[in-house]
């Protein structure tokens, strides 16, 4: 059971880390747009679609209804596949990032991650957190709320409910560590862009294919079952 855990835990930070970058490659490389979640999309096809400019609300609405797929295909495919659908979105986020790598400099930046909206709906699906916890692995605003209000309660807990605190900190611990995993994403992805400008995301394979490494190891160790 230690090692399973190991593995889950293991397989959650890498996961957040591959959000960072892929977050990281669109802001940085495809002028601000953040492909990972919906909030400035939303936000952004309101104002084109009551007369910024309805071409640009008819794309983002089309990124929309991309991550919308990604969460419906996730709850379809999850009732046929079980375990084997984190295999299925592993290899689909392979093929995600080769593709977006050859996209041209010139190419609309939100058509350009189009891609992202749909892989990063996937992901945040398939891998919805670990060791009991479920945390977002392609963005953060919950993932700060969590750390900083498990924090706090430890700090308050820890003198007259030291039992009470040892959990709030367990939870903070994870919390935070998907924070800094997922920032540690965001710097390399960072770092990837200015040496490698649009191909940088190629970068990203190698937390993916340490992530197959690890569910195949785990998957030995259980005898090879993927139920």
């Amino acid at each position: 059971m230690k090692q399973e855990l190991h593995f889950d835990l293991s397989i959650h930070f890498l996961m957040a880390l591959c959000g960072g970058f892929l977050g990281a490659y669109a802001i940085f490389n495809r002028m601000a747009v953040f492909a990972n979640a919906q909030t400035a999309n939303l936000i952004e096809l309101i104002g084109d679609l009551v007369g910024r400019d309805f071409t640009e609300g008819m794309i983002r609405l089309g990124a929309f209804l991309i991550f919308a797929f990604g969460i419906v295909l996730s709850v379809f495919l999850e009732q046929l596949l079980h375990r084997k659908l984190k295999y299925l979105e592993i290899f689909v986020e392979l093929g995600v990032v080769f593709l977006v790598g050859f996209f041209p400099a010139g190419l609309h930046p939100i058509l350009a991650v189009y891609p992202i909206f749909f892989i990063a709906a996937l992901q945040w699906c398939v891998f919805p957190g670990a060791d009991g916890f479920t945390a977002a692995n392609v963005f953060s605003t919950n993932n700060v709320k969590q750390t900083v209000a498990s924090f706090t309660e430890y700090l308050m807990e820890r003198r007259k409910n030291p039992e009470k605190a040892a959990k709030t900190a367990r939870k903070a611990r994870f919390f935070g560590g998907t924070l800094l995993s997922f920032h540690s994403g965001v710097l390399c992805g960072y770092i990837g862009s200015l040496f490698l400008g649009l191909k940088s995301i190629w970068l990203c394979m190698i937390p993916l294919l340490s992530v197959l490494l690890l569910l195949f190891t785990e998957d030995r160790k259980r005898g090879g079952h993927l139920s």
